[in-house]
C-alpha cells in the first residue's frame, strides 16, 4: 500500500479584478466633478456678491455727487478719482477691474432716457459678465440701479455711450421692476458671457 502524499495548498492570491478597479476609478471621477462644480458655484456666487456691492457704492457716490450737477464730461478714470469705486479695483491709469476680471466703464448720458434728462446720469457698462452669474446680478443690483439693458458680450469691451441706440434687451425698464422673462431671454444670449449695461440716476 503506498502511502498518500499531500502537497500543501496554494494560498489565494488577493487583489482587486480589472472590473473593480475600473468602478472604483469611476466613482472617484464623479466625486472630483461634482467638487469642482461646487467650488465653481461657490466662486461666481462670491464674485456676484462683490459685484453688487460695487455697483451699490457707485450708484451711491452717483447720488451722492452728482444730485445737483451735470454728469457732462464725467469718464471712467473721473469717476474712479472721485471713489466712485475701491481703490483695489482702479489702475494706475484709471481703468477698472469688475469682480469677474474684467472692464467697467462709466459714460454720461447724451441722450435723455425717460425722465433722466441728459447730462444728468451716467450709463455704466460691465463688460463680459459670466452668463450663469447674470440672473443672479442682474436681480441683486435691481434696486440701486435705474434701469438695465444686457446684450452678448462685445469682442471688444467698450463703454456705452448710448442707451437708445443698443440693440441690447431692456430688462429692468427706467424706473420700473425687472422683468424675468426678458432677463431670461438675455441671459440666454451667450453660453459664456454678456454685457451689462446699466442707467444710474442721481
Amino acid at each position: 500500500m503506498q502511502a498518500s502524499v499531500s502537497f500543501p495548498k496554494k494560498p489565494a492570491q488577493g487583489g482587486y479584478t480589472l472590473v473593480e478597479l475600473a468602478i472604483a476609478v469611476a466613482i472617484l471621477a464623479v466625486l472630483i466633478v461634482a467638487g469642482l462644480s461646487g467650488v465653481q458655484n461657490i466662486m461666481t456666487s462670491s464674485k456676484v456678491n462683490d459685484q453688487i456691492k460695487t455697483v451699490a457704492r457707485l450708484s451711491s457716490k452717483v447720488s451722492a455727487t452728482f444730485a445737483t450737477t451735470s454728469t457732462s464730461g464725467i469718464t471712467t478714470a473721473n469717476m474712479a478719482g472721485l471713489g466712485g469705486w475701491d481703490t483695489s479695483k482702479v489702475s494706475s491709469n484709471g481703468a477698472v477691474t469688475s469682480s469677474f476680471a474684467t472692464s467697467e466703464f462709466v459714460a454720461t448720458n447724451p441722450a435723455a432716457i425717460t425722465d433722466l434728462p441728459l447730462n444728468a446720469g451716467l450709463i455704466y457698462t460691465i463688460s463680459k459678465v459670466p452668463t450663469g452669474a447674470c440672473a443672479d446680478l442682474a436681480t441683486g443690483i435691481s434696486n440701486v440701479i435705474y434701469a438695465l439693458k444686457i446684450q452678448s458680450a462685445a469682442a471688444t469691451a467698450a463703454a456705452q455711450t448710448s442707451w437708445l441706440a443698443t440693440s441690447a434687451i431692456e430688462v429692468k425698464a427706467p424706473g420700473a421692476a425687472i422683468n424675468n422673462i426678458s432677463l431670461a431671454t438675455a441671459c440666454a444670449l451667450s453660453t459664456s458671457s454678456v454685457d451689462f449695461i446699466i442707467a444710474l440716476k442721481p
